[in-house]
């Protein structure tokens, strides 16, 4: 009967162990999320005032991961030999939220940057200056180490972390080209992108990058490969686009540092936005968005039907596949989901639109003579099947008599 008694004892202690353990894994799992989507709030906070080069977010790294290591420094500090554990992790806790508060407190004061107006200037930092010290460092600091007398550990372990600071480095000074470099030569009208700058980043749907696309454009290199990625609405169709409509550009946000990713930037000055959007509409072939609201979306509407041209605008909404884990990344980067019901709330009372009913996932949608949606895809899996539905109908479009 002890044996047995004892046996239970012991079966206890390790079912209770494993709870512990796995409410630990759970606490911490759950903790690093409110972390990252905190950082990614603070960071998209700062990016809204302006400052939207790559010092920020190298500053806020910086700061979180100051406050995570003095945090259990301080834990260690403190602690007994007996209860390291207990007080390590709280103190860790303590000092990710010192430094996240902190953060969110100093973006919340920091004043905003003036908006950048007229041309676009080439950014004054040394992106390959940058790129090659850093692919350089490593082996001085292996030779210094070794004359010295002392093991390369550190020159070995800077390796990884400086070869991806300096293909970041490349990669920005690749994507600083592009405001100088003369767009290519396509005699097809081309197509505009509507959408809000605060929201630009949003993710729109999972795609695969292919060999043609990162070796006309060198930046979209990827340090790992691992197949299809979410990517935002530009990024998602620039190649489809480019292959099938002609080429796809919109107004820049006049806050970029960098021409982002996918389609080209058009970047207008602050008094004549209004007017360089107008001409960008009467010329284009057409004009896609995916559903949303921002502040300048009824007038862009207004424009568009003056124009005549609500028959080429087109509204994608993003496909079935992968939606969930589409959602979760926008939430843990700290953008909120925005979908059919905010876009026909945005238009409500809008003269000469009639959005219908939610056309669901991966549909196409465009609009009649009479501003009535249209629904001309649904369930779209990817880019090609979009462009197709727009192609077609594009196909009807132009060859109507005027």
């Amino acid at each position: 009967m002890r044996g047995q008694a004892e046996g239970l004892a012991d079966g206890t202690r390790v079912v209770l162990a494993l709870v512990v353990a796995a409410a630990a894994v759970a606490a911490t799992a759950a903790l690093s999320y409110l972390a990252i989507a905190t950082f990614m709030r603070v960071w998209r906070r700062a990016q809204a005032k302006g400052y939207t080069g790559p010092v920020t977010p190298a500053v806020l790294s910086i700061v979180t991961l100051a406050g995570l290591v003095g945090g259990a420094f301080l834990g260690a500090v403190l602690a007994g030999p007996d209860d390291a554990a207990l007080v390590a992790g709280p103190s860790t806790v303590l000092g990710v939220v010192a430094a996240l508060g902190g953060l969110a407190l100093a973006v919340r004061v920091l004043p905003a940057r003036p908006v950048r107006s007229g041309r676009r200037r080439r950014p004054r930092t040394p992106f390959r200056v940058l790129g090659n010290v850093a692919v350089a460092t490593p082996l001085p600091v292996m030779v210094v180490l070794l004359l010295n007398g002392k093991p390369a550990t550190l020159g070995i372990q800077l390796l990884l972390p400086m070869a991806m600071l300096s293909m970041l480095c490349h990669s920005a000074a690749r994507r600083a080209d592009r405001i100088d470099a003369v767009p290519p030569a396509d005699p097809r009208p081309a197509v505009v992108w509507i959408r809000g700058f605060g929201n630009e980043r949003r993710l729109f749907g999972f795609r695969r990058r292919d060999e043609a696309e990162t070796r006309d454009r060198p930046e979209l290199k990827e340090v790992f490969r691992c197949g299809a990625r979410p990517m935002p609405f530009d990024d998602y169709f620039a190649p489809a686009i480019a292959a099938g409509l002609g080429r796809g550009y919109g107004l820049g946000n006049p806050r970029d540092y960098l021409p982002p990713d996918g389609l080209d930037r058009h970047y207008a000055t602050d008094d004549s936005w209004r007017e360089q959007f107008a001409e960008l509409v009467a010329g284009a072939r057409c004009v896609v968005m995916a559903p949303g609201d921002w502040p300048e979306l009824r007038y862009e509407f207004r424009v568009i039907r003056e124009l005549g041209a609500h028959r080429r605008l087109f509204v994608l909404t993003p496909p079935a596949r992968k939606a969930r884990q589409v959602r979760r990344a926008n939430r843990l980067t700290g953008f909120r989901t925005e979908d059919w019901a905010d876009l026909a709330a945005a238009l409500d009372g809008e003269p000469g639109y009639r959005l219908g009913q939610d056309p669901g996932p991966g549909a196409v949608v465009t609009f009649d003579d009479d501003g009535r949606g249209v629904v001309l895809e649904r369930d779209a899996e990817g880019p090609a099947d979009y462009v197709a539905a727009m192609l077609r109908h594009l196909a009807e479009v132009e060859s109507a008599p005027e």
